[in-house]
């Protein structure tokens, strides 16, 4: 990772937290601690203090205050409110003061609220507001809406990546969906995980990332609502929760990037991938898995991971020989396989379903008895729903993985977990309206209790999450995706990636593909699939979804072995497996930080408002921007290029299908301003920054799975995609290893960091460099390295064998 972008270290110096642009709605002016007044109190979390401001019979409000004295925000004293079957009733007096709580009145004598502000970490603040008195619906406070923010996070959401102007629904649903598909689907869902709604997501957070270098994270589990900056109340963002209570932290910068860095040090970050495999290419055959494995074998592609879907839950489609047998001959073809779970039982999966009855291991109705729904894909059950807070229940199910895992599958998609009816109660009396969004967690928290101690690495990939889930989800994918260009289509796929990166979720990502045609949706096309094959190899995961849900239309779907489109898959799987050094090293910095891998431009450029305005492209790890298309027919498209310098891959070099590739001669073009790409439809626009320096595995390398030799047999081979300039840079050459590239003068060094010695095959473009800078020498540990320099093209060739720790120096002509 390069030095420039990573966020500052968390230490308590004054700009530590810089909640620049407001937190809470103030007319507040800017003033200093001299002027608290006296019925104050104030405390501190590390470089900021919170000063709260309640002299009784006045009003309330709290005052945010950096190191210097000067307050930066404020609560002011009508901006918590209490709904009531009366109304929205502001709490804008003190009644009383009883150490750090305040307890506040509203016009109804008997309705109150209390409130409590703590430090709670360095640069992190816990608001509490609790509601006393009848007929309480809903606690709201209000943040102030800075007019130069925008709005990020919010979890997996396809409408929007800037959320400023939009109320948005945090609550874990089945969807989103088209208007056509949301008319049926409406019949067929379970009533607690419907929506209609644009902002619908199987992976809500109830958290907004601000631009201006500070986030909000709410820690209810009951259903919320955000409305940031409305037409309604255009210079406010209202937190509305339905509960008697709210529990919010605030967590300060000064960039972004600092403060998602502390928001995800606070949840708990996704666990590290546990096998190379889950970065390659996954392929999921259509019939008869080990042909279809085999046909990619023999077609020279690289994929890591097969997926089954072999169903052990809901009803149990599983049997041991047959499954065992299969395992065993795709692991012998080098892929690592998963198979397919989800939360619920079918009522005639014998002797499971009874199992889970007599220990009491299963959901239950209001009035006690067990919860039975109708589920439905392409066939129809009735089903009841696993009690993740029963001990029983966990240890079911989690026998029913280690089944699995016997069966040599090597994990499994992790399904559903949307449909925890509200008025449902669960073995540990959580009220079915918290455990409605709860249920996620503690549905991945039961298969990570698995997966930890299991014999073997595991690839669990989920589709459901809410803010405790992330910690448990080592893989996320976009759910049910529509076979379209736009909405719930490949453009709201990139808005997903993005928000999710921005809600602290890294190894995202889609159905490449599409998943959803029903009627009047769009046909997937070649083109369609094509774009999409080249934007899932830029992102956490580069799965294949070849099933497909189809209604109302009669279409073949394209294939990866179609004519029109092998040469894609074929050449985007083996760029992806060549870059798994770069993958991997880019993932260390989200395990450090909470920095992702799919990165919003705020989180590298927070002093660009144009970056920060920009949400379809993003920086993939340090070095790469990204430019999907997602327009049909498009040839080309516009790409803002933050400040620094550049080079345009697809003009830079010739990538051949297996993965050969040569440089060609190239120009630097300098950042800050918009160009235009060039995209034909094998092509995906990326740009590389100049300075950096690109580790790939060697392109003989067909598999990333622990089941082939490849990776292994690799282990002392590099290739490093070089593009030097003037100064020094950092960054990744693989899971703990580091690199770095300086240009000083007449002097290139590159220095690595690694875990073994290693052959390096560095290939490097002196576009970069001062014209006329030719290279004479070439050295390491004192003796000349050969080296070929095409001047015509400026592009520089050479092989050094280097020590863990060693060093390469290219040294210009006088």
């Amino acid at each position: 990772m390069s030095s420039r972008s990573l966020p500052r270290p968390l230490m308590a110096t004054l700009g530590a937290v810089t909640l620049a642009a407001g937190l809470l709605a103030t007319a507040a002016p800017t003033t200093t601690a001299s002027a608290v007044p006296a019925a104050s109190l104030r405390s501190d979390a590390g470089a900021l203090s919170a000063v709260v401001s309640s002299p009784v019979g006045g009003d309330w409000s709290v005052r945010f205050v950096d190191a210097s004295g000067t307050v930066l925000t404020s609560v002011k004293h009508d901006a918590i409110a209490l709904t009531t079957t009366a109304g929205r009733l502001p709490a804008d007096r003190v009644l009383s003061v009883d150490g750090d709580v305040v307890e506040l009145g509203t016009s109804r004598g008997a309705v109150t609220a209390s409130v409590q502000v703590a430090a709670a970490g360095d640069g992190v603040y816990a608001v509490t507001v609790t509601g006393h008195g009848p007929g309480i619906t809903a606690v709201s406070t209000d943040f102030r809406a800075g007019a130069d923010e925008h709005y990020l996070g919010l979890g997996e959401r396809s409408d929007a990546v800037d959320h400023r102007g939009h109320e948005v629904v945090n609550r874990v649903v089945d969807g989103p969906y088209t208007a056509t598909q949301a008319r049926l689907i409406k019949n067929f869902i379970p009533a607690p995980g419907y929506s209609d709604r644009r902002d619908a997501t199987y992976f809500p957070i109830p958290w907004i990332l601000s631009t201006s270098g500070y986030g909000v994270l709410v820690d209810n589990h009951e259903d919320s609502s955000f409305e940031l900056a409305t037409a309604e109340h255009p210079g406010v963002n209202r937190l509305v929760v339905e509960a008697d209570h709210l529990a919010l932290r605030v967590f300060g910068g000064p960039t972004p990037a600092e403060a998602l860095s502390r928001m995800t040090a606070a949840i708990g970050r996704q666990p590290a991938p546990s096998t190379p495999a889950v970065y390659g290419a996954w392929f999921q055959p259509r019939g008869d898995a080990i042909a279809g494995v085999a046909d990619q074998r023999s077609s020279d592609i690289a994929i890591s991971v097969a997926q089954t879907y072999m169903h052990y839950l809901p009803c149990g489609a599983q049997d041991s020989d047959r499954e065992r047998a299969m395992t065993a001959a795709l692991h012998g073809k080098g892929v690592a396989v998963t198979a397919y779970f989800n939360p619920m039982v079918c009522t005639n999966y014998q002797p499971v379903y009874d199992q889970f009855l007599a220990a009491d291991g299963l959901t239950k109705n209001a009035d006690g008895s067990t919860l039975v729904f109708p589920y439905n894909t392409a066939s129809h059950f009735l089903v009841s729903q696993i009690d993740f807070t029963k001990t029983a229940g966990r240890d079911l199910f989690k026998g029913l993985l280690g089944e699995a895992v016997d069966d040599g599958y090597d994990g499994w998609m992790e399904d559903f977990g949307e449909y925890m009816p509200d008025d449902a109660l669960s073995a540990d009396g959580t009220p079915g309206t918290q455990m409605h969004n709860r249920y996620v967690e503690e549905y991945h928290a039961a298969a990570r209790e698995y997966e930890v101690q299991a014999p073997r690495p595991l690839i669990r990939y989920s589709r459901s999450g809410w803010t405790g889930a992330i910690k448990d989800s080592p893989i996320v994918w976009g759910g049910d995706p529509t076979t379209s260009w736009a909405f719930d289509g490949l453009a709201s796929s990139v808005r997903e990636g993005l928000t999710m990166g921005t809600s602290g979720v890294s190894v995202w990502g889609p159905d490449i593909g599409g998943y959803m045609t029903m009627f009047t949706d769009p046909l997937q096309t070649p083109e369609l699939l094509n774009r999409w094959i080249e934007y899932g190899a830029f992102t956490g995961v580069m799965r294949l979804q070849s099933g497909a849900i189809i209604v109302g239309v009669s279409s073949e779907r394209p294939s990866v072995t179609d004519p029109d489109v092998l040469p894609v898959w074929t050449r985007y799987t083996r760029l992806r497996t060549m870059l798994y050094p770069y993958v991997a090293g880019s993932q260390d910095a989200y395990l450090a930080s909470g920095l992702p891998l799919m990165r919003h431009l705020a989180l590298m450029y927070p002093g660009d408002s144009t970056a920060l305005r920009t949400n379809d492209e993003y920086m993939f790890g340090d070095d790469l921007l990204v430019a999907p298309v997602v327009s049909k027919g498009a040839t080309s498209r516009q790409v803002y290029l933050p400040k620094g310098r550049w080079i345009e891959l697809a003009r830079s070099w010739k990538f051949q299908d297996t993965g050969s590739f040569s440089l060609r001669r190239t120009h630097v073009l300098q950042g800050g301003r918009t160009v235009t790409a060039t995209a034909p439809l094998a092509t995906i626009p990326l740009f590389v920054r100049a300075g950096s320096v690109l580790p790939m595995l060697p392109r003989t390398v067909d598999t990333l799975s622990d089941y082939g030799a490849d990776l292994a047999d690799a282990s002392g081979r590099r290739t490093l995609l070089a593009v030097p300039q003037t100064g020094t840079s950092d960054g990744t050459l693989g899971t703990g290893e580091t690199l770095s590239s300086s240009v000083v003068g007449p002097t290139w060094t590159l220095q690595v960091s690694a875990s073994r010695a290693r052959s390096y095959d560095v290939r490097a473009t002196l576009a970069g460099l001062d014209a006329g800078w030719t290279p004479c020498t070439v050295e390491t540990g004192g003796e000349s390295v050969p080296f070929q320099y095409d001047a015509d093209r400026d592009v520089l060739r050479f092989t050094a064998d280097l020590a863990a720790d060693g060093q390469v120096v290219v040294t210009a002509c006088d």
